[in-house]
């Protein structure tokens, strides 16, 4: 799907957490250039298998729903080991989907510690084994990204907004849930 400049990007990040946690924070910043324009707030369990079904519910129910073009999340897990499925997010929801993060992945470590995490650890390798082999991971402008429903070429136009408004849902997820936000996506 060709986009535009000034589309409108939900950004989604999730707050720091510990394991002891049953949930954390998840929090999706709306904004279109350099314009906020909403805020949207969750909870997903900590390692838990709710995060692609609680992003679908949340879009789906709120008042943003028809203007938001681009889904960003920084990585394709929120909460420890809650997977998104980033393929049924875009189809759902009939938006274009991407997975941003600063670091190299290293789907190795990823599956040991899925595999680690006991209950539910073959349906999230099947999931993220999927993912990486019909959506690569590709390197671009510094970060890695990972997409689903638009073409490499529209994402990278929109790539700097996406990045911003990652960056402030972070800082807000993490200091609403810590009091002060901090560190970077």
């Amino acid at each position: 799907m060709p986009v535009k400049q000034g589309i409108r990007i939900l950004a989604i990040d999730d707050s720091s957490f510990s394991k002891k946690d049953k949930e954390a924070l998840v929090v999706g910043v709306v904004g279109r250039q350099d314009l906020i324009e909403g805020v949207l707030s969750f909870h997903v369990k900590v390692d838990g298998s709710d995060a692609t079904g609680k992003i679908i519910s949340k879009v789906k129910r709120s008042h943003f729903r028809d203007q938001i073009k681009l889904v960003a999340l920084h990585g394709v897990t929120l909460a420890g080991l809650n997977m998104v499925d980033l393929r049924r997010v875009s189809g759902e929801l009939k938006t274009p989907v991407v997975s941003i993060i600063r670091r190299k992945p290293h789907a190795d470590e990823l599956e040991k510690a899925i595999k680690s995490a006991g209950r539910g650890a073959s349906k999230r390798l099947a999931l993220l084994k999927e993912m990486n082999a019909m959506m690569p991971i590709r390197r671009h402008a510094g970060f890695y990204v990972q997409h689903a429903g638009i073409k490499a070429d529209d994402f990278a136009k929109l790539q700097e907004n996406a990045i911003r408004f990652l960056r402030l849902a972070h800082m807000i997820a993490n200091g609403v849930s810590s009091g002060e936000s901090k560190g970077r996506i």
